[in-house]
């Protein structure tokens, strides 16, 4: 290959890659490291995430009933010296075995009564919802704790729950466990609506 030639294709390669390297997004446009969303899903979270801010959190741990590997928390948060404030639960998972994972989801007090509400509509599917062999019910929260219930065996319903979306911390319990769930978070509620 003539020298002249060389040297315009390597200019053109250069310029090439200079310009697609100009063209990376700026800070701006990055993402959260992990896999968290871009924008908080309840007012919670938002508290839990401002900057330049003293927040207060008030929290009382619901201890009336147990469920292992479950811990519910009633929680108040606001901004010192500002009007922003909410109010609602923290459902904490704790897996066991050699490595444990822990993780959290946040439910405001406006989503309480639905997720309640589901408690009980989850509890009530069995095999007569559907002809087929297996069944499956779900509820998901705004903040990511999903319960669901399911056919385990044939004698059999079992539930789980689990919280987070990448590094899931995952409860596997029975129905009455779950009734124990409700009864902690209906206490939580209690808590919260004396705060008015």
């Amino acid at each position: 290959m003539h020298p002249t030639r060389l040297v315009l294709l390597l200019a053109v390669i250069l310029l090439s890659g200079a310009s697609s390297l100009a063209q990376r997004p700026g800070p701006e446009f990055w993402r959260k490291v992990g896999c968290e969303p871009f924008e908080p899903r309840t007012k919670l979270e938002a508290l839990e995430e401002r900057h330049n801010a003293v927040i207060i959190k008030g929290f009382t741990r619901i201890t009336t009933v147990e469920v292992r590997g479950v811990r519910i928390d009633a929680v108040e948060m606001r901004e010192m010296g500002n009007v922003h404030r909410a109010k609602g639960i923290v459902v904490s998972l704790r897996e066991g075995g050699e490595r444990p994972n822990e993780n959290r989801a946040f439910v405001d007090y406006e989503e309480m009564d639905a997720l309640l509400n589901a408690i009980d509509a989850v509890a009530r599917v069995d095999e007569t919802v559907t002809r087929l062999a297996s069944f499956e019910a779900k509820y998901k929260t705004m903040g990511d704790l999903e319960l669901g219930v399911f056919r385990q065996t044939q004698r059999g319903t079992a539930v789980i729950i689990s919280t987070g979306i990448c590094d899931r911390a995952t409860q596997t319990m029975t129905l009455d466990d779950l009734a124990k769930v409700k009864a902690m978070i209906q206490e939580a509620k209690a808590r919260l609506d004396e705060l008015r």
